[in-house]
Formats: structure tokens, sequence, C-alpha cells
């Protein structure tokens, strides 16, 4: 727990500083609250149709360019063209079922944040499947050609 805290800290704070410096000379107002929220849910059903549909590329462009997405095994996923190949790898693994549900969103710049449960089946070595769950965080940002995941964070319970 203690890694996904200090790892949200430094997204929220190395992460948004791009975010405030291109939005201080005015160029956009900042989004209200109720259009943070309507893109935080917006991404989180892009993400659950896409992934239903098995479609790598249309998962990497739910990401900015330069997107993160910290992946449940803890390992960093840097930019469009490596989102697109994790997820490749990801759906031809069998992982299926992915649901998003956001509890919690707000505005931070010229985008904003979320805090979701999901849960997502994931096959064991045998051909069956586990289900896994938890939270997703997210940091989001509002670019020339829509809403985008700036990183992505989920935590997954512990297995008994």
């Amino acid at each position: 727990m203690k890694r996904h805290v200090s790892f949200l800290f430094a997204v929220l704070l190395v992460g948004s500083a791009p975010v405030f410096a291109a939005t201080s000379g005015a160029s956009a107002p900042e989004p209200s609250l109720q259009e943070a929220q309507s893109a935080a849910a917006k991404l989180g059903q892009l993400y659950d149709s896409n992934y239903a549909t098995k479609n790598a590329d249309a998962m990497a462009r739910l990401y900015a360019e330069d997107g993160v997405l910290v992946s449940p095994a803890g390992n960093v996923i840097k930019g469009r063209t490596a989102l697109r190949q994790y997820y490749e790898k990801r759906f031809s693994s069998g992982a299926k079922a992915h649901h998003i549900q956001v509890i919690e969103a707000g505005v931070q710049g010229n985008g904003g944040f979320s805090i979701a449960n999901f849960s997502v089946e994931v096959p064991k070595g045998d051909g069956t499947f586990r289900q896994e769950s938890g939270h997703i965080i997210a940091v989001y940002v509002r670019d020339s050609d829509g809403w985008h995941f700036r990183a992505l964070e989920p935590s997954v319970a512990a297995r008994e």
C-alpha cells in the first residue's frame, strides 16, 4: 500500500506540473467538476468496451501520447506504442470482463483525477479464470483531441 500512496503523490505532483504550466497562459478554462466527473465516467466506459472487444489500438489511444500505466504486476508502461504492446499481450493471455465503476472524481488544472473500483477475469494456469478486483487511481488530461489518461495505477487486493 505504501508504494501506491507514494506513486499517487508523485503522479499528482510531477504529472500535473505540465498540466498547470500548460494552463497558466489562460489558453483554456479549467474544466468544471461536472466535466471532470463526466470525463472520468466516459474514460472508464471506453476502457471497458475496448477491453471487451480486445482492441489494443483503441486502448492505447485512451492515454495521452506520453501516458503511463503501472500494471498490476508493477511494471511501468509509458507511451502509446508500449501501451498497445502491453494490451496486445494482456488480451492474448485471455484476460476478459473488465469493469470500472468510478467512485470519486475531481478537477486538477486542465484535467482531473479519479478513484474507481474495478474487476477483471484473468486466466489461471489450468484453463479456468479468477476474478481480480481492487481500485484504480487515474490522472487524466484534456487536450486538443479530448480527454486522455495521463497515468493509471490499479491496486489489486492480496490473494488469500
